[in-house]
């Protein structure tokens, strides 16, 4: 069994993908399943499920974690830990150790965010001196992926713009405040503007409309602000 968890979403289903490629070049069979779509019944099913011809197969479940606690749910977890077939589970949440003590044989790749993608997220503000505000974009983008920073950017203006539109989001206290904080630095024009900018940068890197890269284009964003 292979666990990848952890807040740094882009870089496990990047992790997700290399597996799941890896196992077809090995003539693996790849079922793939989403946890909210299970039964227990069917779960079973899958798990022993034989192939006619013989092939190995790989049973990837997504977000198993992220269930609402119910005994569904439990039974869920311990089907899975008793299969005797090669499981990949993908979880978009961090895992406790209590929760990772059902897999004691798993091998378990955590992917983590860094100090420095929040310290660039905190930074991103007119306020912010041009110097400090890229040489932290530079940073979180090696240590966290160009594709990480724009997600999290999507996450943080628009948390930005529940604040300016008189909304409290959902979260720590502390991380509350900060986002207030930040948010007295923007107009609710000014963070509508942005949040149309990401969307233009996201359009032109899916359909290969722009000659930077997404970290650029982030790097531009930021020198505009």
């Amino acid at each position: 069994m292979t666990i990848l968890h952890g807040e740094n979403i882009i870089k496990s289903r990047e992790k997700l993908v290399t597996l799941i490629t890896e196992a077809k070049q090995m003539g693996k069979e790849i079922e793939r399943l989403t946890a909210k779509q299970l039964t227990p019944a069917t779960l079973e099913t899958a798990l022993q499920k034989t192939s006619l011809f013989g092939t190995e197969q790989v049973v990837v479940i997504e977000e198993l974690h992220s269930l609402p606690r119910s005994t569904k749910k439990n039974q869920l977890i311990e089907i899975v830990a008793l299969a005797n077939v090669e499981v990949i589970l993908w979880e978009k949440r961090e895992l406790t150790p209590t929760m990772l003590k059902k897999f004691p044989k798993a091998m378990v790749e955590h992917y983590k965010l860094t100090n420095t993608i929040f310290a660039w997220l905190d930074a991103f503000s007119p306020q912010t001196s041009k110097p400090r505000y890229f040489a932290l974009s530079q940073k979180a983008q090696v240590n966290d992926g160009e594709q990480t920073c724009f997600a999290m950017l999507v996450r943080q203006v628009r948390l930005l713009i529940q604040i300016k539109d008189g909304t409290t989001p959902a979260g720590h206290p502390y991380m509350i405040s900060k986002i207030k904080k930040q948010a007295q630095d923007f107009s609710l024009d000014q963070l509508l503007n942005i949040h149309s900018q990401l969307f233009t940068i996201d359009i032109k890197a899916k359909t290969s409309g722009s000659f930077l890269t997404v970290g650029q284009e982030l790097d531009l964003l930021g020198a505009n602000l």
